[in-house]
């Protein structure tokens, strides 16, 4: 296409973006700032030049020492949607009080400043929050490390694989894993109604007001298309800080996260599982970081949230090698729990595994000496599920050749076959592809021998699929899954 093709189609896009607009709600989007001079322009244009042109920004200086505020009042003052009020320094959450106080738009959005928006996700969430009536909108976010953008965690992003509009948490409380404040729309009267009020001391404390919003919600809209960039930082509140008061801070805020669940147990339920699946992990990751008070805390801590979980489920949803985690805090050996984390249990590929009388069972450090029962090790079926995924793609006249790696997780395979689920199109599939390897965050490996294929689908021209859907089967062991092809 040339360049005048190219401006054309862009005024094109411009004048429909804004037909589509010209009755839309104002969304206001409140933005904390505090000694962000070198980010917060880039993170108010980017509100800016979304395709949601119905916004009014209000910016809170809270006390900033360095130019955050002189930096955002000659963006104010080039642009009159923004709105800047300034406060002595009072924390992020009392920040967004008073920004939430200032705004007068029906709908409301928190932006921190060092944060940025995409282009299409807001729009996207508004599209919906009108078709629905919704009073939170859930939206999917991404992380920023220096200039590299990288997905979410892989549990966000199986919330928002399955997008869905006007339902309840009963109904998807899954949704409680994004906690955080940004990603998420209000509708101002509900917000209002209720009372929200995010807390003065915010570390971990943002969740409560995910947690009860998403309670209080008549409906909620989950959506499927990235509309923030969650920048990391060391010097974060909620991301930095490793220290026996942070932990003691996080479980605090998790227990009055299960109080506002208390009259829905199937999301409390939840909640506790994601907990002990991600969060506690994660903090079992800083140890390296961390004093012996840290350590403390989570043994003082983890036990209270492991004994509120459901029996059932925590046997089977949360991974061996974080339940042998658990035993052992419970326990108080401090010295296992730093020998399996060095040893990287958390890494159970890196481990064998095979059939016990207690089931099939991943022999993770300590297996056999740590006074941990031999059910705990157990491999669940999610950790054992088949896995597949489409290395590279390429054309060979009609034809298109795909590099295929197929596998159990934690299971070597014996005599693997692999079939493919067409629509009708003429398939090869030949064992000859290199091995899939996992590799833990030490640089170890595992080889999983026999697990490269090369898929051949004949004769699909340029009616190639976006996505393969195979079915892998070893012995009596059987899996189908579906990967996307690489364009």
């Amino acid at each position: 296409m040339t360049n005048s093709g190219r401006r054309a189609r862009a005024a094109v896009g411009a004048v429909r973006r804004r037909w589509r607009n010209r009755d839309s709600p104002l969304l206001s989007v409140v933005v904390p700032v505090y000694n962000a001079a070198d980010l917060v322009e880039e993170s108010l244009q980017s509100v800016l030049d979304q395709q949601y042109r119905n916004v009014e920004i209000v910016v809170v200086d809270d006390g900033s020492t360095d130019d955050s505020l002189a930096v955002v009042q000659a963006f104010a003052a080039r642009n009159p949607q923004v709105t800047v009020l300034s406060q002595p320094n009072g924390g992020v959450g009392v920040a967004r009080r008073t920004g939430t106080d200032a705004a007068t738009g029906e709908y409301l959005t928190f932006v921190d400043s060092d944060d940025t928006v995409t282009r299409s996700g807001i729009q996207v969430a508004m599209d919906g929050l009108r078709r629905s009536g919704s009073d939170v909108a859930v939206m999917p976010y991404q992380r920023r490390e220096g200039d590299v953008v990288r997905p979410a965690a892989p549990w966000i992003r199986a919330v928002h694989a399955r997008p869905a509009e006007g339902v309840t948490l009963a109904e998807r409380p899954d949704v409680l894993v994004s906690a955080i404040p940004g990603g998420k729309i209000f509708r101002r009267a509900f917000w209002d109604e209720h009372g929200f009020v995010y807390p003065t001391v915010l570390l971990a404390g943002d969740q409560r007001v995910a947690a009860e919003a998403f309670l209080r919600a008549r409906t909620l809209d989950i959506t499927s298309v990235p509309a923030y960039t969650w920048r990391r930082m060391e010097t974060s509140i909620s991301q930095g800080h490793v220290t026996a008061a942070a932990v003691h801070a996080r479980h605090d805020a998790m227990d009055a996260v299960l109080e506002i669940l208390a009259p829905l147990p199937v999301a409390r339920d939840e909640r506790i599982l994601q907990y002990l699946r991600h969060n506690v992990p994660n903090s079992l990751l800083k140890l390296e970081r961390a004093d012996d008070a840290y350590l403390d805390a989570l043994v003082e801590r983890v036990p209270q949230i492991v004994a509120a979980a459901p029996p059932d489920r925590y046997a089977t949803e949360v991974p061996a090698q974080y339940r042998v985690l658990h035993a052992l805090l419970a326990a108080g050996d401090r010295a296992a729990v730093w020998r399996f984390v060095r040893a990287e249990g958390m890494q159970p590929e890196m481990h064998p595994s095979g059939p016990e009388p207690a089931g099939l069972t991943v022999h993770l450090p300590g297996w056999g000496v740590d006074d941990v029962r031999p059910e705990v090790y157990v491999l669940t079926a999610e950790q054992t599920a088949a896995r597949a995924v489409v290395r590279s793609a390429r054309r060979d006249g009609p034809d298109l050749v795909l590099d295929v790696a197929a596998w159990f997780p934690n299971l070597e395979l014996d005599d693997p076959s692999l079939s493919v689920k067409t629509d009708g199109d003429l398939v090869d599939v030949v064992p000859d592809g290199e091995p899939h390897v996992a590799t833990s965050r030490q640089g170890a490996q595992r080889r999983y021998a026999r697990s490269g294929w090369t898929v051949t689908l004949r004769g699909v021209g340029r009616r190639a699929p976006r996505t393969l859907t195979v079915t892998l089967q070893d012995g009596d062991r059987t899996g189908t899954v579906t990967a996307p092809i690489p364009r």
